[in-house]
């Protein structure tokens, strides 16, 4: 049998009743329940690992726990053009229970870019991007951690404004520890100091704007009620800065505090209810807004190998630019032929030598705009990672994400006016191939394409982003040194 079917069968021998004697009998097989249940579904049921209770503590508080709302730790896609890593597709929570591993790795590509600018008319120069990435995992009974920072710099051989290199620096830090058997806390941060916009994300611009600062910071407390119930109570930071002062009013800071409610219907099926509220703030007299959620949710663990997810409701938005109801549908697919004990070195995606992956994220949702004089933007928004390791030396990788939004003025235009509102429309994939030379030295090769279409109504939205739309084509290729 299956450890799938043998973690299935353990859990319908969960008693129902909650008698002491069904708690004595089985407390002796609540380990062994734990371990094939946490290999079965590692991605929903991570936070059903084992602790000794304190001695206050009742002896049904030994039982498996219901999920928390992240998956475990996977791969996080490195971009093979510039060495830093692709938003909005990465997953990075702890794992416990791993040890502690150490990773780093320094990179040297090259290659042509024919925009640098992202302008209609193109800016073509030649580029040099050396960069490095440090990797960090530790991972005990109660606590565990996950670090993966670095930085580099674009090189830029014929820059035509004169500015001859782009820096960036990125970190992903992610913190989890075990109060007690019930209550776990988890703090994630998600920052990137950069100059090229950041398509995967809706937190940037579409175009350059100067250095800016972005940053997702988690905080949340994850509550187990009962053997199957729990509770999950969350606050979140974004802030988005940029550096120059005339681009000021693009910034943006929201605070979103939510509270959810998971029940562990079936050992691979979770279901749920969440509600959110985020308070907007914008630059430059944007002024501010509020949206408030309500979402049902679905996860379903097909395998131990494949897992889906399905988050769908309502949203509601007040404030900047009028009240607008909007549905929010969210969905998540992931499938990985590799084992989640992966060595750090593993933990890596695309560059790495990593094995086959899928990560495929869609949503559509209220987004604050990223054109200053903008209100919310209904925006339909998917990325792709994808890694085939097609033979134990080589292996090929894709990088996709495109985005469809409607912007709405906000009160500083009359939504009658011409050109008061305007849609975006990007696209940007990343196609490359990796060989290993040996095992700490590869080479890759890739092409990186990116489209960004406007409407007619950006100007009035934003003079900064009067430019319209462009095109971007990247050839590169590389070395890669890991230890």
């Amino acid at each position: 049998m299956s450890f799938y079917r043998a973690a299935t069968n353990l859990f319908n021998r969960i008693p129902k009743t909650g008698s002491i004697i069904d708690i004595v009998i089985i407390s002796n097989y609540s380990r062994l329940a734990v371990i094939l249940t946490a290999l079965a579904v590692a991605g929903q049921l991570k936070a059903q690992l084992d602790l000794p209770a304190p001695e206050s503590e009742t002896e049904d508080q030994t039982e498996a726990t219901p999920s928390p709302e992240l998956p475990p730790g996977g791969p996080v896609q490195i971009r093979p053009d510039e060495g830093s890593p692709v938003a909005g597709t990465e997953f990075n929570a702890p794992e416990f229970g791993i040890g502690r591993h150490l990773h780093l790795s320094g990179s040297l590509n090259g290659g042509y870019d024919d925009n640098v600018n992202l302008t209609p008319n193109g800016s073509p120069s030649w580029y040099v991007n050396p960069s490095a990435i440090f990797s960090y995992q530790f991972g005990s009974a109660r606590l565990a951690m996950d670090l993966l920072t670095g930085g580099g710099i674009n090189y830029y051989l014929d820059h035509p404004d004169g500015r001859s290199y782009d820096p960036f620096v990125h970190l992903e830090f992610s913190l989890a520890y075990k109060v007690t058997a019930r209550l776990t806390l988890n703090f994630s941060t998600n920052s990137a100091y950069e100059a090229q916009p950041e398509l995967a994300t809706a937190l940037s611009s579409t175009r350059r704007l100067g250095n800016y600062f972005r940053s997702e910071d988690h905080l949340s407390a994850h509550y187990r009620l009962s053997p199957r119930l729990s509770s999950v109570t969350g606050y979140l930071l974004s802030a988005l800065l940029y550096e120059r002062s005339a681009a000021s009013g693009h910034d943006r800071l929201q605070q979103a505090f939510s509270q959810q409610l998971r029940y562990l219907w079936q050992p691979t099926t979770t279901v749920s209810g969440e509600y959110r509220i985020s308070l907007n703030e914008s630059g430059g007299g944007g002024g501010q807004s509020t949206t408030q959620s309500l979402i049902a949710g679905l996860e379903q663990s097909f395998s131990p190998r494949l897992k889906a997810g399905l988050h769908t409701g309502v949203q509601f938005r007040s404030g900047n630019g009028g009240g607008k109801t909007s549905p929010y549908v969210e969905t998540s697919l992931r499938y990985e032929v590799e084992s989640q004990a992966r060595t750090t070195s593993r933990r890596l995606g695309a560059g790495t030598g990593a094995g086959t992956y899928i990560i495929w994220t869609n949503r559509y949702s209220i987004e604050e705009s990223d054109l200053q004089r903008a209100a919310g933007r209904e925006t339909f928004r998917t990325n792709l990672a994808l890694n085939v390791a097609m033979t134990a030396r080589i292996s090929a990788s894709l990088a996709l994400s495109y985005a469809h939004g409607d912007n709405e003025p906000s009160n500083q235009i009359s939504s009658s006016s011409p050109g008061g509102s305007s849609t975006q429309t990007t696209f940007d994939i990343t196609p490359s191939v990796h060989y290993a030379i040996t095992q700490h030295w590869a080479v890759n090769v890739g092409y990186r394409y990116t489209d960004v279409v406007r409407g007619s109504g950006v100007t009035a939205l934003d003079p900064l982003q009067s430019f319209g739309s462009y095109t971007r084509n990247r050839y590169f290729a590389g070395i890669t040194v890991s230890f």
